[in-house]
């Protein structure tokens, strides 16, 4: 069986578990006086198994498995969690400050889970259309290199006194092009306007060049696309670590919450009692 059917099969079954869950819950648990109890124990320990897959990662004698089925693993029971957490609330969002920010807590590590799985998926795949793809480290190296180049494309171009139409206009429109990433939000939702803006600024200019200068300005062009090439890898990698930042801190506070909500839970009814 292939991976892709695998993961198609793991989440068959969680989406039917999520359905029994579902129906149980306003059929069938409510019967059970302590069923808030059951949950949110359950859902304890699936917390500590999702928070698990991380650990895994970072520490060499934990990594027992293939890290494809852990994967596998931590996304189905990532989704189910989810489906449990609103059936331990009863459908219901919760009153009182402490759970209202469990609450939020919970819902933005679940849909931060939804979107890293969603760009794991896709991402990558992306990046390998693209054609090449350039470690993150090294995207500042080489986005100075591309401007060191244009620069003196440009600079060795004209007679020395008189500055050519192609290097005015490049420092009018591509000057600080080069210098910093562009267009975070636009490579990010895959969108082609800032580079068919370019390549439409690039048509106007090559009207206008010389004959002598149509060699240089198609070298600016491929150096333009280039620099597009990079801020579109640098825009897919940056957002899968910032993805990372957001996840995991707070899915260790959401672990937190989740003892703290114990605590709290546990001691109002031993007082109660």
């Amino acid at each position: 069986m292939t991976t892709a059917k695998k993961r198609s099969s793991g989440l068959v079954v969680t989406a039917l578990a999520v359905v029994v869950l579902a129906v149980a819950s306003l059929w069938f648990i409510p019967l059970f006086p302590h069923h808030a109890y059951i949950s949110g124990w359950f859902l304890f320990a699936l917390m500590l198994i999702l928070t698990f897959f991380n650990f895994r990662k970072k520490i060499p004698f934990l990594r027992v498995g293939k890290a494809s089925f852990w994967l596998k693993m931590h996304i189905c029971l990532g989704i189910f969690s989810g489906a449990l957490f609103f059936v331990h609330m009863g459908w219901t969002w919760p009153g009182g400050l402490f759970r209202q920010l469990f609450a939020w807590c919970f819902l933005i590590v679940f849909i931060s889970g939804l979107v890293g799985w969603w760009m794991s998926c896709t991402f990558p795949r992306r990046l390998t259309v693209a054609g090449y793809e350039t470690p993150f480290d090294r995207i500042p190296d080489a986005r100075n290199n591309l401007r060191q180049k244009a620069e003196a494309l440009v600079l060795d171009n004209g007679d020395g006194n008189t500055p050519s139409l192609a290097s005015l206009r490049y420092a009018d429109q591509f000057g600080t092009f080069f210098i910093k990433p562009r267009n975070f939000w636009a490579h990010l939702l895959e969108s082609g306007s800032p580079q068919a803006a370019h390549t439409s600024q690039f048509d106007e200019m090559e009207r206008y060049i010389e004959k002598g200068e149509l060699g240089m300005f198609a070298e600016l062009r491929d150096l333009v696309a280039q620099k597009h090439m990079l801020d579109y890898q640098y825009s897919l990698q940056l957002a899968l670590r910032l993805w990372l930042f957001i996840h995991i801190p707070l899915s260790y506070s959401l672990l937190i919450f989740s003892v703290l909500h114990i605590i709290l839970v546990h001691s109002f009814s031993a007082a109660v009692s």
